[in-house]
């Protein structure tokens, strides 16, 4: 019976999960503005005594390393490194992106985040959904809407904060759908899942464990299925 923790601090959000066996047993996820370095690491002990545990029983550790906030991932990288060094617990990395698509679960086929990276940027991926599952098609990318667009050749779904600036854009593009009402903040007990699963194939060192900042890349997106 593994006891997990996760938490993400890359958005406005602060999300914070404890689970058991896959099962969540206590969960925090609230808007808290810029808030997260006053009261991450309280709002885990308030957790774990909510439900008796002791942090030294955490079996694994995962958190989301972006893309998003860098003074939000800086704390949660921070944070985890200092629980490791003391209680040398299993620590794994989490792509946001990914617990962010496990949000959708419309039927569309082919979804994508779209979230704003300002400086006239985005992040997104785009995800194709198989039996439940979510699987990348393209890299995490940092790049303008308009490359974004000109390099689809098939319809996509996308959600996040960005929809609503880049509207008139996507309106104009056939290949692109959008849902401007989805709940998109990534959750701490999908970070916990897609940790779990990734810690089968092997855990990270937390001593070199890093945010995941994105660079501005050249998009692949024709091609994939």
């Amino acid at each position: 019976m593994m006891k997990v923790l996760a938490f993400d601090t890359s958005t406005k959000f602060l999300s914070i999960a404890l689970l058991e066996d896959n099962e969540p047993k206590a969960v925090f996820h609230e808007d808290v503005g810029i808030r997260h370095s006053e009261i991450l690491v309280p709002t885990i002990n308030d957790l774990l005594n909510k439900i008796s545990w002791d942090l030294k029983d955490i079996e694994l550790m995962c958190v989301g390393l972006g893309p998003g906030s860098f003074t939000g991932l800086r704390i949660a990288v921070a944070t985890i490194k200092g629980f490791a060094a003391v209680l040398r617990n299993k620590v794994v990395g989490v792509p946001t992106m990914d617990a962010i698509a496990m949000n959708y679960s419309g039927e569309k086929k082919l979804i994508a985040p779209l979230l704003d990276a300002r400086k006239g940027k985005v992040y997104s991926c785009i995800y194709e959904r198989s039996g439940g599952e979510v699987k990348k098609t393209t890299d995490d990318l940092l790049i303008t809407i308009d490359e974004l667009l000109e390099n689809l050749d098939k319809k996509v779904m996308f959600f996040g904060d960005a929809v609503s600036k880049y509207s008139d854009k996507l309106d104009n593009n056939s290949f692109a759908g959008y849902d401007k009402n989805i709940d998109w903040y990534p959750r701490a007990v999908n970070i916990a899942r897609l940790g779990v699963k990734k810690a089968h194939s092997g855990v990270d060192d937390p001593e070199v464990i890093d945010p995941l900042y994105l660079h501005a890349k050249e998009c692949q997106i024709k091609g994939h299925e």
